[in-house]
């Protein structure tokens, strides 16, 4: 009888336990299952985070930036092109003022050299206009910016103007908040 009441009392102990660890166990696999879902959407709440905040214009690159890049593109194109032999070195200076870097010492030094003499000793004229600019390329610190040009040139030679279209690829760099053509290639 006592080995009756032993088998009994194991069995339900047995009992007791096997359903004790199903329930538990079965707690844990929800347990684990929610854990690992709020990973997932905080995960997900991280990444679009990430993405948004790496992909929205920022000031640097917004409309207002192409605008000042544009704009600094053309009045730059203008001042680079339009000169006149009685003023060539204050036009000079002040198309300057628009350069930076390598490009502002190579404009210094051919102007000084070769436009300069041409335009004092021909009495060369030239007018620029842009008829058009838009951005192609920006980033924080540096534009690209095509430009259509108009340009109207005389001399003392020919003096009914010569005219002429072109386009040019104007490459800005930020400098002190400012933009500054920092090279000007014919397209």
């Amino acid at each position: 009888m006592a080995a009756q009441r032993h088998r009994a009392a194991r069995g339900r102990h047995h009992a007791h336990v096997e359903s004790g660890v199903r329930p538990v166990t079965a707690r844990l696999r929800a347990d684990a299952g929610s854990i690992l879902l709020a990973i997932l959407v905080i995960a997900s709440i991280a990444t679009a985070v990430t993405l948004y905040a790496a992909n929205r214009p920022s000031e640097g690159t917004g409309t207002a930036a192409q605008e000042r890049a544009v704009a600094a593109a053309t009045e730059g194109t203008v001042a680079l092109l339009s000169y006149a032999p009685d003023t060539l070195d204050r036009d000079f200076a002040a198309a300057e003022q628009h350069l930076t870097g390598d490009f502002l010492d190579y404009y210094s030094q051919f102007t000084e050299q070769v436009v300069a003499p041409a335009a004092r000793e021909k009495s060369v004229r030239t007018s620029a206009t842009v008829v058009r600019a838009a951005v192609a390329e920006l980033r924080q610190d540096q534009a690209v910016v095509l430009v259509f040009i108009n340009q109207s040139t005389t001399s003392a030679e020919k003096p009914d103007p010569a005219l002429a279209a072109s386009s040019v690829r104007v490459t800005l760099d930020r400098v002190a908040d400012t933009w500054r053509i920092a090279a000007f290639d014919p397209v």
